[in-house]
């Protein structure tokens, strides 16, 4: 037949009320298990697609799971966010969900983005990244009790669930690596904007790892994650000589900083060095290969994935919270020293 198939259609085809075929194929216990199976028999057989948008309207579920982009989104700021992207479309296909991704111009309209989300009824959970201590978007979900997960911890640990990338350990590795050339270059860190909780804590790791090994403390950078943020911290930095060691959050940090070297005709490795982080395509060809550390971004998109179908699911608290550890991948000449 030509057209879209409705629930008309199969109830018209079966001889049965529109809304026992619906509730039929939502699996509703009232309808008895001989007619939930003729009902869906035939669904597939003409390729019945629900019509979400009359469903949303009606108050019931979206079948789709919302992705919140925090900024930048240049390139894809960070890989993780793509992995993420096309493994939980591959874990919602199977269960006849799809996925949608909402991108934030800036932080400040983050919350309005997630309050469409539920009011409006264009999801029915989101994943939210980059989170604040006192997030107020996780603040907003929690109130209206709408499912979600974080990759990042708030100051609520038990009240949601969340996927966390150890970075206070991530700032330990790079200023190990840094120090590992044991020429005391003075070190400099290059981090995102204070309030990121996984930014903080990068800081409070490299500062840690400072004291332990007896280093002056960093001198610390703040920026957005970019290349060219990297490029505008790191120049004047490198201007001022010294011949510097940058540990920086992330390989678009490095990249930045690379190119900032270049424009001063300076030598990565010899007047620099550089650390940076995430492991991004392409840090293993830069000249000298890049020092950086692994997210385990595979890993991680997985956990974001499993967690949110459990949520959808039904599963409550209390919540098994995910911490993943970071590991070093030394490049060149860069090895770990500890304290």
């Amino acid at each position: 037949m030509t057209g879209r198939v409705g629930l008309k259609h199969l109830a018209e085809r079966l001889g049965l009320d529109a809304s026992t075929v619906s509730r039929a194929l939502r699996g509703d216990a009232r309808v008895r298990p001989e007619t939930v199976e003729a009902v869906r028999r035939l669904a597939r057989d003409l390729d019945y697609r629900p019509n979400a948008a009359a469903r949303t309207l009606k108050g019931g579920a979206t079948n789709r799971v919302a992705v919140l982009l925090s900024p930048p989104q240049q390139r894809f700021a960070s890989p993780i966010f793509l992995e993420l992207l096309a493994t939980l479309d591959q874990a919602l296909r199977g269960t006849g969900r799809t996925l949608a991704v909402f991108a934030a111009q800036s932080r400040d309209e983050e919350p309005a983005i997630v309050r469409s989300l539920v009011e409006d009824r264009l999801a029915d959970a989101v994943v939210l990244g980059r989170t604040r201590a006192r997030d107020a978007r996780v603040r907003y979900l929690l109130d209206r009790g709408f499912p979600f997960v974080t990759l990042g911890r708030t100051d609520w640990p038990d009240a949601h669930p969340w996927v966390e990338i150890d970075y206070a350990r991530a700032g330990v590795l790079a200023v190990e690596a840094l120090a590992g050339d044991g020429d005391g270059r003075p070190l400099h860190v290059l981090a995102a904007p204070p309030g990121l909780r996984f930014a903080d804590d990068y800081v409070a790791g490299a500062r840690a790892a400072a004291g332990a090994l007896g280093l002056p403390p960093p001198h610390l950078h703040r920026g957005e994650l970019t290349e060219d943020e990297g490029a505008d911290l790191a120049g004047p930095i490198l201007a001022g000589g010294g011949r510097p060691a940058l540990a920086c959050i992330q390989d678009s940090f490095a990249f930045g900083a690379f190119r900032a070297a270049a424009a001063l005709g300076l030598r990565v490795g010899e007047d620099v060095t550089l650390c940076g982080g995430q492991d991004f395509p392409g840090s293993e060809h830069t000249a000298p290969p890049l020092t950086t550390f692994s997210t385990e971004d595979a890993r991680v998109a997985g956990l974001l994935s499993r967690v949110v179908l459990e949520r959808l699911d039904g599963q409550g608290g209390p919540w098994a919270s995910h911490v993943i550890a970071p590991t070093a991948i030394l490049r060149g000449t860069h090895r770990l020293r500890e304290g």
